[in-house]
């Protein structure tokens, strides 16, 4: 990333990811049955043939629909074969669409409920658990609404937590957040952080509560450090089924912060009321930007990654691994994808090594993983002598694919440059977006990728412009500037070229424009291999529509 964001960069803060994969055996899940198993899916009329040699095909198209303007927005495939499409506003509240077996609209959903905030969207005992916020007061309240699976009404409403008065002078932990939710992409339990006040600043800080399947609580647990002279900022939280919850976060010296940072990983086990708290061995004493926790279950692992600034002003990322069985700490170790900065220089020239940060990490079901990085050019111009974001190019991403015991294996280039203008981008602002929290600005949502680990291959969706196909050997992208001229495209992560070649998501022969789809917010279902998203129509330009796609 570019000098003048990092000097400016305040670090963001996190939070839901989805799928149901079956655990290996002995390890702290039970295996899994196949979701949707017994149901037969559609044989629909709007079902296109896919194109000779494609691994995407369009399997249906729902009824179009305004597209919305703002808001935040979650897509779900429930395990009785229905979607639920979740839209939220201030002003218009929860609205829910859902689609059943044969991917039509049913009439009686929840419309309108009021709310500040969507927290969370995800499915427990085959309904949709929906958790919204209201922070127009100074009591922050959460809640937790049950929608059917099968008709999508409203079900029940109930209270998850109702703070006392913020006093914001007061705050120890900074945070941009009263709540935050994190569930357990391998099974259906969740926790939820919060902030919780007191009128003694030393005893002021967090409260996390972690829920089974059936959201009743398991543990309980309030901390703001691990020492009176300690201040302790959430990063990142992992949700160990029923057993445990492990939070990232970085820990300072109220007096000396940034020479003090130091990242720690606490945990705290199924019916404690106290974390412990572990040093990680990451460098210390150095400007953090961020960090994150993920879960391998195959391997009963965690893995953190953390990025920091080097003294030259660019972004470093280390990675190490926590075996839950014993709390061994591995070594940590710089993550440089070096591969791909060599194909950087020669396809855009010796002035341009690759500066990608980090932006997620996905487990595999073998327990292998991948490193997501993508560069970020934050554009930055002084006004009246203050800071304006002018703009970000999201530009090129890189993949580094390694085996379940670390080792590196392969690694992969997608260019790209796509203008977002008057936004700042942040490193992990992808793991972010497995969580409901993330408000779209959708007049650009469309520029975002997608990386979905398919069952023989992965892929990265994206929309772009179609004339890059001939200007990528080239290395003379065009910056896609207006997601009306671009078009859907996937690359299959697959032979032995570093940059892949990519193919178009939907049917070419359609009148121009081509279409192009939501992909920051497609629902991607491992056991049938469907991805579902949204779909701009392009004869409408002001709609959209759900679409279903098939992933061989």
């Amino acid at each position: 990333m570019k000098t003048t964001l990092y000097l400016l960069l305040l670090a963001g803060l996190p939070i839901m990811g989805r799928a149901q994969l079956a655990a290996q055996p002995g390890g702290p899940y039970a295996p899994a049955m196949p979701r949707n198993a017994g149901v037969t899916p559609p044989a629909d009329s709007t079902a296109t043939k896919p194109a000779l040699f494609s691994c995407v095909s369009t399997l249906a198209e729902g009824p179009a629909f305004p597209e919305p303007a703002d808001g935040i927005a979650r897509m779900l495939q429930l395990g009785n074969g229905h979607t639920l499409y979740v839209h939220f506003t201030e002003k218009q509240g929860v609205n829910v669409q859902l689609y059943d077996i044969s991917r039509q609209l049913q009439d009686s959903t929840l419309t309108g409920y009021q709310a500040t905030s969507l927290d969370a969207v995800f499915e427990s005992a085959g309904d949709a658990t929906v958790l919204v916020s209201d922070r127009s007061s100074r009591r922050p309240l959460l809640m937790r609404l049950r929608v059917s699976g099968s008709s999508g009404r409203l079900l029940r409403a109930d209270t998850v937590a109702y703070l006392d008065k913020v006093n914001l002078r007061k705050r120890k932990i900074t945070t941009s957040s009263d709540f935050l939710v994190i569930k357990d992409p391998y099974s259906e339990n969740y926790a939820v952080w919060m902030y919780y006040n007191s009128d003694d600043p030393q005893n002021g800080g967090y409260e996390v509560v972690h829920f089974g399947a059936d959201h009743r609580e398991i543990s309980r647990a309030r901390f703001s450090g691990s020492g009176d002279d300690k201040r302790f900022r959430y990063w990142d939280m992992a949700v160990i089924g029923d057993k445990m919850l492990c939070i990232l976060g970085m820990e300072q010296n109220a007096l000396y912060e940034t020479t003090s940072s130091q990242m720690k990983l606490a945990t705290l086990d199924s019916g404690n009321i106290f974390f412990r708290f572990r040093d990680l061995g990451f460098p210390e004493g150095i400007s953090i930007q961020g960090g994150f926790i993920k879960y391998n279950p195959h391997r009963h692992t965690l893995i953190l990654l953390q990025a920091n600034l080097h003294e030259e002003k660019k972004m470093a990322t280390w990675l190490t691994t926590v075996r839950l069985d014993s709390m061994i700490v591995a070594g940590p170790r710089e993550i440089i994808p070096s591969q791909v900065n060599l194909k950087s220089l020669e396809l855009f020239g010796p002035k341009a090594p690759y500066e990608g940060v980090p932006q997620n990490v996905i487990v595999k079901k073998d327990g292998s993983y991948s490193i997501i990085f993508e560069e970020l050019d934050n554009f930055i111009r002084p006004v009246n002598g203050t800071p304006v974001v002018v703009s970000t190019i999201l530009a090129n991403v890189a993949v580094m694919d390694f085996d379940a015991e670390g080792k590196e294996l392969r690694s992969w280039m997608i260019p790209k440059k796509q203008m977002n203008p008057g936004v700042i981008m942040k490193a992990f602002y992808q793991k972010n977006r497995e969580n409901a929290t993330e408000k779209l600005n959708w007049a650009d949502q469309y520029k975002f990728f997608t990386y979905i680990p398919g069952a023989q291959r992965d892929y990265i969706f994206m929309n772009d412009l179609g004339e890059n196909n001939e200007r990528i050997d080239r290395g003379k992208l065009t910056v896609m500037r207006d997601a009306r001229d671009a078009q859907g495209f996937y690359y299959a992560l697959e032979g032995k070229a570093m940059i892949p070649s990519r193919d178009a998501v939907f049917d070419t022969a359609t009148p121009s424009p081509a279409p192009i789809a939501l992909f920051a917010i497609a629902d991607y279902d491992a056991d049938s291999g469907t991805l579902v998203t949204l779909k701009r129509v392009p004869e409408g330009r002001k709609q959209v529509q759900l679409v279903w796609l098939n992933i061989h």
